[in-house]
């Protein structure tokens, strides 16, 4: 026998007195249930064999007023025989004092399985806790259901619990379900039925979906794969093709540079060419700056006037001889370097270690005039024959040595404690080695005078130290090189 404690009842309306607490007695046994003996009982009403029918026995103290015991009279001599009276569950009650006072309501319900009559019962005696005894319960009548199968019997739980479940609320403290009640917990079983039915045909539909869809997702997969080999064989294709490119490109790549080499003398193109031209006016500014020392101290003015008038500038000149500043004399003097540079060595038809230039410009211009193709070749030829002589070195270094000599003697005539041969030196073999570039190319450059007196134009000249951007040109520091095409090198002037 188990006891369980259940929640209070709530006070009901025909009764002022306050709810008592209940102890629920659970009578159980192997297969079957017990039930207390009701004192009354009516007639057997056909349910459902599912649905249990439990009895309750409210006891609770009443109070000591009078007014409570004449108003119940009615109700205690009413007739316990009569139809939809039953005592719903035996619930022992605690004990209380001696002198309290124990009521018996008993609970009766009409077909709709609402309550409408209680009565109470005073008892004067002392309370004794509720005792059954377990041999004047009658036992349940065999059910149906014992002889169902196992899937049977767990079916028949599933529905029991789905009829505890779908009960609605308001039966919920009936003491007995009615037919109609059971009806609607039917009604509720066949249509919970429906709903898994239904879901259940979802879940299938979904299912089959499901597979067919997987069934397509593999066969695109196993097109992917296939497309995916296919690919990864062209790609295979494609390297051994790109490979076998690559090496046919390096071998035209090293003839191509072995062709120039045949017939240029060296691998300069437009752009060598320019950084060299570049990096020869840097070593002149240098040369002339570092030889005139701190503030012109080394500077020989009488000397580089009488060189300035000897070279036929001054006259030209719009400064006076003696307003002439320092800075004037020291731009001449990068002017007349320059200026024997390029006597020496980029003022030649072919090269300046070649013996028969003249003769050269005279054929050349009698082939370029009937073809300028075979002529170029012919130039580029003679270029290459030329640096490839064993005698060029030799008189490469005459060359050099002459136009060392002769700048150096005209720096240390203008300018005193003078020591920079080396620089000197290195100048003129950069000078030479630009001018056999210039002329190898498929155009040659050379050297282009720019008349004095010119207006200056930003775009196609340099200007210089302290030069008027709106003046004329009074002053060529570094000539302009050009070539038939597009090539040119602006010069770097001076305007006044």
């Amino acid at each position: 026998m188990a006891f369980s404690k259940s929640q209070p009842q709530p006070r009901r309306p025909y009764s002022s007195s306050p709810p008592s607490p209940k102890i629920n007695v659970k009578l159980s046994r192997a297969n079957s249930d017990f039930y207390a003996a009701p004192t009354f009982e009516e007639p057997k009403r056909k349910t459902s064999s599912l649905l249990p029918s439990p009895t309750t026995l409210d006891a609770k103290p009443l109070p000591k007023e009078p007014s409570f015991a004449s108003q119940n009279d009615g109700a205690r001599h009413s007739n316990p025989n009569s139809p939809n009276v039953k005592l719903t569950m035996a619930t022992p009650m605690q004990p209380h004092s001696s002198n309290s006072r124990l009521s018996l309501t008993l609970l009766r319900t009409d077909d709709e399985g609402d309550i409408f009559m209680d009565s109470e019962d005073i008892l004067d005696q002392e309370l004794q806790p509720f005792k059954v005894n377990p041999a004047d319960i009658p036992n349940r009548p065999p059910s149906a259901n014992n002889n169902l199968t196992e899937s049977g019997q767990r079916g028949l739980a599933i529905l029991k619990q789905l009829s505890t479940e779908g009960r609605p609320a308001s039966r919920e403290g009936s003491p007995v379900p009615t037919s109609r009640s059971s009806e609607e917990s039917t009604r509720v079983f066949i249509n919970r039925i429906d709903e898994l039915n239904t879901l259940t045909t979802t879940l299938q539909v979904n299912l089959n979906d499901t597979l067919q869809a997987k069934m397509n997702t593999e066969a695109e997969h196993n097109k992917l794969v296939k497309a995916y080999e296919e690919l990864a064989h062209q790609n295979q294709e494609l390297q051994a093709k790109y490979a076998k490119r690559d090496r046919d490109y390096e071998v035209m790549s090293k003839n191509y540079l072995d062709h120039v080499r045949m017939i240029r003398a060296t691998d300069d193109d437009h752009s060598t060419v320019i950084d060299r031209v570049t990096q020869l006016k840097a070593s002149i500014e240098h040369l002339i700056r570092k030889a005139q020392g701190a503030r012109s101290v080394n500077l020989k003015r009488s000397a580089a006037v009488d060189h300035f008038k000897k070279s036929g500038l001054l006259e030209a000149f719009p400064v006076p001889e003696d307003q002439l500043e320092p800075y004037h004399l020291n731009l001449y003097m990068e002017s007349a370097v320059m200026s024997l540079l390029v006597a020496s060595f980029f003022d030649k038809p072919l090269c300046s270690v070649f013996d028969y230039n003249e003769g050269f410009q005279d054929i050349y211009d009698w082939m370029f005039a009937r073809n300028s193709k075979l002529a170029v070749r012919w130039r580029q030829q003679l270029c290459v024959m030329i640096m490839q002589d064993p005698e060029t070195k030799t008189r490469q270094e005459i060359v050099v040595s002459a136009a060392a000599t002769a700048l150096t003697t005209l720096i240390s005539e203008v300018y005193s404690n003078i020591d920079e041969g080396n620089k000197i030196r290195d100048i003129c073999c950069k000078a030479f080695d630009l001018s056999v570039a210039m002329t190898s190319l498929e155009s040659a450059i050379s050297p282009v005078p720019t008349p004095l007196g010119t207006p200056f134009d930003q775009e196609t000249m340099a200007t210089s130290l302290k030069s008027n951007q709106e003046g004329k040109v009074a002053l060529v520091i570094f000539p302009a090189f050009k070539d038939r095409g597009t090539f040119e090198v602006v010069p770097k002037v001076w305007c006044y």
